[in-house]
């Protein structure tokens, strides 16, 4: 290719550096805001002086049951340096709750991952470290359970008919602290509870093709539908709270773009206020002023994902990855117009891990053979694996995803860009039959797909590569 420019690119398991055509413009990530030093003051300072919320040492005492929850394994991708603030933070909490007088056994630590999967105490070893995982054992330590019905309640309806189901301890703590990670504009706020630990029941009034068709990103968290439903949940669940004179007790986290991520800053206090400024530290961070759209986007995609987590990717993350998240990585509008062309390069694999994915195969092999519409497939299956016995068996005791998981990304994923965009490209492509299951159009080169994309839209059809990780947002003007 004549007259190029060659950048670095995550490709599946490998670092490629791959040739653009000169003219493509290059997204660059901000510089890296200053990691945050002298953590544990900069943690009791927040759990001291919290935004909206009476501190934390006068909400604990002797007989009080304390329950702290926090993020999954999800995120952040690619992990975090190590210690993991949840670690760091958790360990720092105790501490303090320690020396308040709160019993050890009326303290328990839940692992907030909604419909994801739940983790092994090895897994969850990884963000905690071996000295909590020891210190706690199965009976104070585990994972939220979404199918588990003596430990859930129902809180009723929203205003605008959304039900509202969690975890019973967020309801019925004496104190409940949540320990959260704000990787992304999407993350953090009335998210952590309405989703982290809610069910089906509740998760399903968001999580679906009708909120996903609006074409306004997750990452835009102020205009999407998608978060002003989980806000709504939110509320809901402070109401809730306030007729027992309690409030939801979060310590939000930013992270800083280095590699592997740090933390930046520490907040503490009522969700909706704490992650009010939690944001602005997250949109300093990451969010890129853009202008105009382009013609073709092109993105990179790594083998691995929130849902892959030690474990490995398959051909519906990969989709998931490519159009949900790098797709859409923006704020305002896409950064693809209207009518033009997405290439995900990735070798999209047909491999699964039926341990912990096992829907997922059932949903590629069966049903999209006979639909590829998320709307359709939604209304046709989405109760069906949300409520297949062997399914929910898998979720509650074989560290699965819940059944309905693929059904929730394939229609956040690709209902809107396949509305939007007139094709879709799936570059470097190993197993080209898994990337046309999907509906999507298989190049085994980079190249390939760029010259392709040139025939439709013409040989000076605007390019721009946006890559990550380190995480960026598009703001496009």
């Amino acid at each position: 290719m004549s007259g190029t420019i060659s950048e670095m690119m995550w490709y599946g398991d490998e670092i490629i550096f791959p040739e653009f055509p000169e003219r493509t413009r290059i997204i660059r990530p901000h510089p890296s805001l200053p990691v945050l030093d002298n953590l544990e003051q900069r943690v009791l300072d927040a759990i001291n002086n919290p935004i909206n919320h009476e501190p934390m040492h006068k909400l604990a005492g002797p007989s009080s049951k304390v329950t702290i929850a926090f993020d999954d394994i999800s995120y952040p991708y690619p992990p975090m340096k190590k210690p993991d603030a949840r670690q760091l933070i958790i360990s720092i909490l105790l501490k303090e709750l320690y020396k308040k007088g709160v019993k050890k056994n009326n303290i328990t630590l839940i692992c907030a991952n909604g419909l994801h999967r739940k983790w092994t105490r090895r897994e969850l070893g990884t963000i905690l470290g071996k000295d909590l995982i020891a210190e706690f054992g199965p009976g104070q330590l585990f994972c939220h359970d979404a199918e588990d019905r003596e430990n859930l309640v129902y809180l009723g309806l929203t205003e605008n008919g959304y039900e509202v189901e969690v975890n019973r301890l967020l309801m019925e703590s004496d104190l409940f602290i949540y320990v959260n990670i704000t990787w992304a504009p999407m993350n953090g706020g009335w998210k952590s509870t309405a989703v982290g630990l809610g069910t089906y029941r509740s998760i399903r009034h968001h999580h679906n093709p009708e909120v996903g068709s609006k074409g306004v990103s997750q990452m835009d968290p102020a205009r999407s539908s998608k978060h002003a439903r989980i806000r709504e949940q939110g509320e809901h669940i402070a109401r809730e709270l306030a007729k027992k004179g309690r409030k939801v007790f979060q310590i939000e986290t930013a992270l800083c773009n280095t590699m592997p991520y740090q933390l930046t800053t520490v907040l503490a206090g009522h969700p909706p206020e704490v992650h009010k400024e939690t944001l602005k530290v997250v949109e300093d961070q990451y969010v890129i002023p853009v202008q105009g759209q382009t013609d073709v986007a092109i993105f990179g995609c790594p083998n691995t994902d929130p849902y892959s987590q030690l474990s490995v990717i398959n051909p519906i993350l990969v989709a998931n990855l490519g159009l949900g998240y790098m797709f859409g990585l923006y704020q305002n509008k896409p950064l693809c117009r209207e009518g033009g062309i997405v290439i995900c390069v990735s070798p999209c694999l047909n491999r699964f891990d039926d341990v912990r994915h096992p829907s997922y195969r059932e949903f590629f092999e069966k049903v999209l053979s006979i639909s590829q519409d998320p709307v359709e497939l939604w209304d046709l299956y989405a109760e069906d694996f949300a409520h297949r016995p062997e399914y929910i068996h898998k979720y509650r005791y074989g560290y699965a995803f819940h059944g309905v998981h693929p059904l929730i990304l394939w229609g956040n994923t690709v209902t809107f860009p396949r509305q939007y965009l007139s094709r879709i490209f799936f570059a470097g492509v190993k197993d080209p039959e898994a990337v046309e299951r999907m509906g999507f159009e298989a190049f085994p080169t980079l190249e390939d797909a760029i010259r392709e994309a040139e025939n439709q839209l013409g040989k000076d059809c605007s390019i721009t590569y946006h890559p990550v990780p380190p995480l960026s947002v598009v703001r496009v003007e």
